[in-house]
């Protein structure tokens, strides 16, 4: 199994009111231009800032265009294990096909405590679990034998998004688990470790550039089913640069929905707050640069 997820940014009408319309705009772009799959409220989607009445409308009106030929993922992580196995299940009544959790944050935690947190979310929810492994927010790394205990304890945790750059972590949770779970998924999430996480046994990306430049990002999951290494090495090339995009501003967020604006998928590029919106006056340096990946 070879994938792409678009983690989706989440257009906003004010900074803690969900503009909806653009946002189910988002997901018919992604739909249309073959990603596999779409996950809502992940870091791309701004989730520790949004209220929860706004993320349930979300939740409820995505489960309605996201059709079944596309993986619909939630992100539920909180920093309470009560309120993410509510929003989990909360998800699953709505047509989500897994959630993603992010284990607390702030707090360090040790390797027994993350099979506790993980354990008691896996026991009770209704429905399939990706891992979040984001040590640069949480101040600490799920360790591959802590994941591969996991999957052993619970079937329905089938899988991980592992967000470190460097994809030596990534390649020993592959060489941990997978020998004993085949279809356990292992995804990176940083867009230009694609090829190196699937030569080594992963299952591909849950990316952020896919909702900028999603017709990249299929035809790169489409050379790798077919083994077309020559459009892999291709597609790389591109994607390494389209990578400088994340380097612009900060936070990056502000950038890629200042390119949703510019295709009309987003009304506006709305943050949320404290956050500043792309400046003005770097703008027209941004759409020259993605005239590029059109």
């Amino acid at each position: 199994m070879i994938k792409y997820i678009a983690p989706t940014l989440t257009a906003l009408h004010s900074a803690d009111e969900i503009d909806i319309e653009s946002c189910l705009k988002l997901y018919d772009y992604l739909i249309a231009n073959n990603i596999d799959g779409i996950a809502v409220f992940g870091t791309s989607g701004e989730f520790p800032h949004i209220p929860l009445t706004e993320k349930k409308k979300l939740i409820k009106a995505a489960s309605t265009q996201i059709t079944s030929g596309t993986e619909y993922v939630v992100g539920t992580g909180t920093m309470n294990a009560n309120e993410t196995i509510a929003l989990s299940d909360f998800a699953f009544e709505n047509g989500a096909d897994a959630v993603i959790v992010v284990s607390p944050y702030y707090y360090g935690m040790s390797d027994d405590s993350i099979f506790t947190y993980y354990s008691k979310v896996a026991s009770e929810v209704k429905g399939n679990i990706y891992l979040y492994n984001f040590p640069d927010r949480t101040s600490y790394s799920i360790k591959p034998h802590t994941v591969l205990a996991l999957a052993r304890e619970h079937g329905n945790i089938i899988g991980i998004k592992d967000t470190i750059p460097d994809m030596g972590h990534t390649v020993d949770i592959i060489k941990a688990v997978k020998p004993e779970f085949p279809d356990f998924a292992v995804f990176s999430a940083y867009d230009n470790n694609f090829v190196y996480n699937i030569l080594s046994g992963g299952n591909g990306c849950v990316a952020i550039l896919a909702n900028i430049a999603p017709k990249l990002f299929s035809n790169w999951v489409k050379a790798a089913k077919e083994k077309d290494f020559d459009t892999l090495a291709d597609i790389q090339k591109k994607v390494d640069r389209l990578m400088d995009i994340l380097w612009i501003y900060s936070p990056f967020l502000s950038t890629t929905k200042a390119i949703l604006v510019d295709k009309g998928i987003f009304a506006k590029d709305q943050m949320t707050f404290p956050y500043l919106p792309f400046p003005e006056a770097k703008k027209q340096e941004l759409r020259d640069f993605m005239k590029d990946f059109e």
